[in-house]
């Protein structure tokens, strides 16, 4: 009698119908993938999120006369020893278009550097592997990533056709994920914005130095675009989570379906349970056992199955073009244990009561 009542010999004696139960778990875990893909969007923007992080951008603004203000400010950063200033021109209206592992398009963001020393220095300081010897004055940076995802290679020149407010050349690629295009344009006038960074000071105490100095004076701090992007991609989160609550539902009410038609043919065989002594609690225990043993093989099958998905589509389509998959995502493990909870656990509740009212006597 033991070894019948098992879950395992159960799932082990009727794998045809343990495998149509199983197909049915195996949707939610559908949900993971979708949040990978949604999360995916969050890898065009780490890198930026991080590089304007890095350091601190300021710039005068125009209400301030003669550009007083942003001038004393610089004149005070620049005296102090541990601070970098790297005067850029206030003119950097370029961007280029890419698409996302979803295929949409975004632009990028993008920074100015007055000299390639400049550049060169800050790229040191944030840690940016390449060769990057031979950027000179009109050249253009950019990631391999995001080459890759536009079909650019070193020695090409991108100008207005590509969203560059001039022609410039390809003379280095960043060996990061950071989908930011990255500019050296010389000029001696109109310097009136700044790159502030330190050798020896961490982000947040450049920025705070920098707070400090310039006080309530007439100029701009600008702030990280993480924020920004938060604000821009919630939306499509919130989607998702509406999504996931509706599909949910929907298997919800299907699992439970499919199951109770199963369980139904089995009220003889449970009420035989029940009259050989089996307890009600020994009842929803085993029907709890079953079906979650077969809602596990069916996670772990579908999570291994958008593994290989995942690391075949990464290798064989999305890194080749500069795009990529995550693995896992908060976002995309959120929707598999919700999706997993709100359908398993009714499924569970409901059939255990509906086998402790099976009675022999009744058939």
């Amino acid at each position: 009698m033991k070894k019948p009542f098992s879950a395992f010999y159960y799932v082990k004696e009727n794998v045809g119908r343990s495998l149509l139960i199983g197909s049915m778990f195996f949707l939610t875990t559908m949900l993971l993938l979708a949040g990978n893909y949604i999360q995916s969007n969050y890898y065009y923007w780490d890198g930026i999120c991080e590089y304007t992080e890095s350091l601190t951008d300021i710039a005068g603004l125009p209400t301030d006369e003669n550009y007083e203000d942003y001038k004393a400010v610089i004149e005070e950063l620049k005296a102090d020893p541990e601070i970098i200033v790297m005067l850029n021109s206030g003119f950097s209206a370029s961007a280029l278009s890419w698409k996302c592992t979803l295929g949409f398009t975004m632009g990028s963001h993008c920074a100015r550097f007055n000299t390639a020393e400049d550049l060169q220095t800050a790229f040191r300081i944030f840690g940016y592997k390449g060769d990057f010897s031979k950027v000179h004055d009109g050249s253009v940076i950019i990631s391999e990533p995001l080459a890759r995802n536009l079909g650019f290679k070193l020695g090409d020149t991108l100008g207005p056709e590509e969203g560059l407010h001039g022609e410039f050349t390809l003379d280095a690629l960043i060996d990061e994920d950071i989908f930011a295009v990255f500019f050296v344009e010389t000029e001696e006038e109109n310097l009136i914005r700044a790159h502030i960074l330190s050798e020896t000071l961490s982000p947040k105490e450049v920025r705070e130095r920098v707070t400090q100095v310039v006080g309530d004076r007439k100029v701009k701090i600008n702030v990280p675009v993480r924020a920004e992007v938060e604000k821009n991609l919630g939306p499509i989160n919130l989607i998702f989570y509406v999504a996931l609550f509706l599909l949910s539902f929907v298997l919800a009410v299907s699992v439970n379906s499919v199951i109770a038609g199963h369980y139904a043919k089995r009220t003889y065989e449970f009420g035989i349970y029940r009259a050989l002594g089996r307890t009600k609690g020994e009842i929803r225990r085993k029907c709890t056992a079953e079906i979650a043993l077969t809602d596990a093989i069916a996670t772990v099958v579908g999570i291994a199955a958008i593994e290989l998905y995942t690391f075949l589509m990464n290798e064989l389509y999305y890194i080749p073009h500069g795009q990529f998959l995550p693995y896992w995502s908060v976002l995309g493990i959120v929707g598999l244990v919700v999706a997993n909870a709100l359908v398993l656990i009714p499924v569970v509740l409901l059939r255990g009561r509906s086998m402790c009212r099976a009675d022999v006597t009744e058939f």
